[in-house]
C-alpha cells in the first residue's frame, strides 16, 4: 500500500462514504481495516524436534527458562500502532486547538507542548511539527486555503500544509485574543482587546470592524457574517457593527467554542457534552454526545478525553473529528435519524500512565476507562470517568474487582469496581492520609477486610481499610517500610503470598511482616553473572500471586519469574535495543499482569503492548 507521508501527498475521505475505513491516496486503496484482526507476533515460537531442543539450550545458556512463550497481542491506545506511523506526543501536557482537515485529507492538532501533529484519518501519524510552547486557554487553529492560522499563547502564527515534516511555523507580530475557527475568502475573524477585525494571513493585514468587550469566542458563517461571544451571548457582527436587540440578537450560545459547521452550530461543555443548534440557533436536538452531569436528562456515557471538546472538523459526509482537552482526537459518526454522534475512532497516543488494571478476562483499565482485549490501536475507551488528579498503581481484588488510589478535585479518592461497567469513584472529604503523588499499591486480607498498602516514591507508606468491595473504610495505623539500605526512588509493589514485593531502586526488594510493618528480607536485581543477567537501574513490578513481572526500563525489556526470583521464565523485547516494532520496546514502565496476560506501558513509544503467555507453568 502506498502511504502518504510528505506534503502534497495526504489522505483524503472517499466522497459519499461515512466509514473512516474507506479513503484514497492518489487513487483507490483499502485502508489496514484488517489490522484488528492481524495475526500476533510470537517469540519463540514452539516447534519440533531438534530446533525446539537447541532454542531451549541456548535459553538456558544465557541464563533463561523456556517455560513459556511470549505472544504479542498487539497494542492499545496509539492509533500509529508500530513503526515510523507511531503517534508521539510532546513530553508536557498541553490542550487540544480544535482541528482541521485539509485538502488531502489529513487532520491537524496539537500534541503536547511545542508540538503540532498531522494525521491521517485512520490515526496514522503522517509529521510532527514544531510550534511555540506558550499556550492559554484561547488557543485555536484555523485553515485559509493551504495555510494554518494558529493562535498559541497570544500570538498568531502560520504554517503551509505543504511543509515537511519538522518544519517550525512562523511566529508573526500579531497579537491576537481570539480566532475565528472558519474563513471567508481568504481571512479569519480576530479580536484583539476589544476591537474585533478580519485578518489576511497572506499579507498579514487586519481590516477593523467593530468594537466589543469580553468576547471570548469568534466564528464566521458560511455568508463571512462574523458572530462573536460574548457572556455566553452570540453577537452578529454587521456593517461594522452589532445587529439590534430587536432582530432577535443577541441569542444564548450553544455552549463553549461556537463553531458553525456544515450548516449548523456545535457548542461544547465538560463531560464531553455536544450541542448542536440550526442557523437560528434553537436547538436541533440540542446534547448529540455526551450529556452527563444534568446537561442530559438521564445518563449518557462520557468521553473523558474529549472533554471540553476544543473544536470539530467534517471528515466527510457523517464523520467528524473531534479535539480533545488534552490533544487526543475522536472520530465520530453521525446517525441522522436518532440525531445523536457515535465516537468510532481514537486518533492520538498515550502520553502517559501511571497505574494499568488487567482482569482475568484481559479488559485493561487505563486513567479513566478500558479497553477491551480484542481492541485495535484506534479503538475508543469504554466505560470512563471523570479523570482524577494522578493515578497510582492498580490493584485487583478476588472477584475482579479494581481498586486504585488517587485524588479527584483536590480531595483523596478511591475508584473501584470491576471493568464491565462506569467505575465508582468515592471522593473523602475529611480524615484521609492518602497523599497526593501514591505510586505503588499492594493489597493483602485482614479484618474481615482488606488493607490497601501505598507509597510515594520517597518511601512514605500508608494503609487504608476497605471492605470486601473494595469500598475505603478508614486509614490504618502508620506503615513502615524497614529497609537494609537507603532507597532513593520506589516506583511499584507486589503480593506474592505472604511476601510483600517493591520496585526500587532498579532492585526487587522482598519484605516480611514486622509487626504492623514491613521489615528487607533480601533484594535482588540479577540472576546472573553476565551483564544481560542483570537489571537496569528503574524497574516496574506488578504480581498475580503466581507470576512475578519486571518491566526493566532502561534495558528495554519484560521478563516474567517465579515467585522467589530465579532464572527468567520468559522475557518479552530485546535487550539494550530500542524498537517501534511488535517486537520490541522503549522504555517500558507501568505493567499488570492476569491469568497468562501482560499489558505494559511502552512508554518511549506512547502504547500500550498485549502479551500473551503460552505454555505457562
Amino acid at each position: 500500500m502506498k502511504n502518504a507521508r510528505g506534503p502534497g501527498s495526504g489522505v483524503r475521505g472517499r466522497p459519499g462514504t461515512a466509514t473512516p475505513l474507506a479513503l484514497y491516496i492518489d487513487g483507490p486503496i483499502t485502508m489496514r481495516c484488517a489490522r484488528l484482526k492481524s495475526s500476533p507476533t510470537r517469540l519463540r515460537t514452539p516447534d519440533s524436534g531438534l530446533r525446539t531442543r537447541a532454542i531451549a539450550l541456548l535459553l538456558l545458556a544465557v541464563g533463561m527458562s523456556p517455560a513459556a512463550d511470549v505472544v504479542c497481542d498487539g497494542v492499545l491506545g496509539n492509533s500509529g500502532e508500530q513503526g515510523p506511523a507511531l503517534v508521539r506526543f510532546g513530553e508536557q501536557n498541553a490542550r487540544g486547538i480544535g482541528v482541521v482537515v485539509d485538502r488531502f485529507g489529513s487532520l491537524w492538532d496539537r500534541a503536547g507542548k511545542g508540538v503540532l501533529n498531522r494525521y491521517a484519518a485512520d490515526g496514522r501519524l503522517l509529521g510532527s511539527y514544531r510550534i511555540r510552547t506558550n499556550e492559554n486557554g484561547n488557543d485555536q487553529i484555523a485553515l485559509v486555503g493551504d495555510t494554518l492560522v494558529l493562535l498559541l499563547g497570544g500570538r498568531l502564527h502560520t504554517l503551509a500544509v505543504t511543509a515537511p515534516a519538522g518544519s517550525e511555523a512562523t511566529a508573526l507580530k500579531v497579537e491576537a485574543k481570539t480566532l475565528s475557527f472558519a474563513a471567508y475568502k481568504g481571512r479569519v475573524a480576530l479580536s484583539q482587546g476589544d476591537k474585533i477585525g478580519w485578518f489576511d494571513p497572506a499579507t498579514n493585514a487586519i481590516e477593523a470592524l467593530v468594537e466589543m468587550k469580553d468576547v471570548d469566542a469568534l466564528e464566521v458563517g458560511a455568508d463571512g457574517t462574523v458572530y462573536a461571544r460574548s457572556k455566553n451571548n452570540l453577537h452578529r457582527v454587521t456593517g461594522g457593527g452589532t445587529t439590534s436587540a430587536t432582530s432577535g440578537w443577541p441569542k444564548a450560545a450553544p455552549g463553549e467554542r461556537p463553531q458553525f459547521l456544515d450548516g449548523w452550530w456545535y457548542g461544547h461543555a465538560w463531560h464531553g457534552t455536544i450541542r448542536r443548534a440550526d442557523q437560528n440557533l434553537d436547538p436541533n436536538p440540542g446534547v448529540v454526545l455526551g450529556g452527563a452531569s444534568g446537561s442530559f436528562i438521564g445518563h449518557l456515557d462520557q468521553n473523558t478525553e474529549l472533554s471540553n471538546c476544543r473544536g470539530m472538523a467534517k471528515l466527510w459526509d457523517g464523520a467528524f473529528a473531534l479535539s480533545g482537552i488534552g490533544g487526543i482526537l475522536q472520530v465520530a459518526s453521525w446517525d441522522g435519524a436518532t440525531k445523536q454522534f457515535t465516537i468510532v475512532r481514537r486518533v492520538g497516543a498515550v502520553p502517559s500512565c501511571r497505574g494499568l488494571g488487567l482482569d482475568r478476562d484481559g479488559r485493561v483499565f487505563h486513567h479513566t476507562g478500558v479497553w477491551q482485549w480484542h481492541d485495535g490501536p484506534d479503538v475508543p475507551m469504554k466505560f470512563q470517568i471523570n479523570p482524577p488528579e494522578g493515578l497510582g498503581q492498580v490493584v485487583m481484588l478476588d472477584d475482579e474487582r479494581m481498586v486504585v488510589a488517587t485524588n479527584l478535585w483536590g480531595k483523596p479518592a478511591f475508584i473501584r469496581g470491576d471493568l464491565t461497567i462506569e467505575a465508582k469513584t468515592d471522593r473523602i472529604e475529611k480524615d484521609c492520609a492518602l497523599p497526593k503523588d501514591t505510586v505503588g499499591a499492594a493489597l493483602y486480607k485482614g479484618d474481615g477486610g482488606w488493607t490497601l498498602l501505598t507509597v510515594t516514591p520517597d518511601g512514605k507508606a500508608n494503609a487504608f481499610a476497605l471492605d470486601p468491595e473494595g469500598r475505603y473504610r478508614a486509614d490504618r495505623a502508620a506503615v513502615s517500610l524497614s529497609t537494609a539500605q537507603p532507597v532513593k526512588e520506589w516506583t511499584s509493589l507486589a503480593m506474592m503470598g505472604d511476601t510483600l514485593l517493591a520496585g526500587a531502586d532498579g532492585q526487587v526488594i522482598n519484605f516480611a511482616r514486622d509487626g504492623e510493618g514491613w521489615k528487607e528480607a533480601k533484594r535482588w536485581n540479577s540472576w546472573g553473572d553476565s551483564a544481560e543477567q542483570k537489571f537496569g537501574v528503574r524497574i516496574h513490578i506488578s504480581g498475580d500471586g503466581t507470576t512475578l513481572v519486571v518491566a526493566d526500563r532502561e534495558r528495554h525489556r519484560v521478563l516474567g519469574f517465579a515467585p522467589e526470583g530465579g532464572v527468567p521464565l520468559w522475557s518479552f523485547g530485546a535487550v539494550d535495543k530500542a524498537g517501534t516494532d511488535l517486537a520490541t520496546m522503549e522504555h517500558p514502565e507501568t505493567v499488570a499482569i492476569r491469568n497468562a496476560r501482560v499489558v505494559v506501558y511502552d512508554a518511549g513509544n506512547q502504547r500500550l503492548l498485549k502479551l500473551r503467555l503460552t505454555n505457562a507453568r
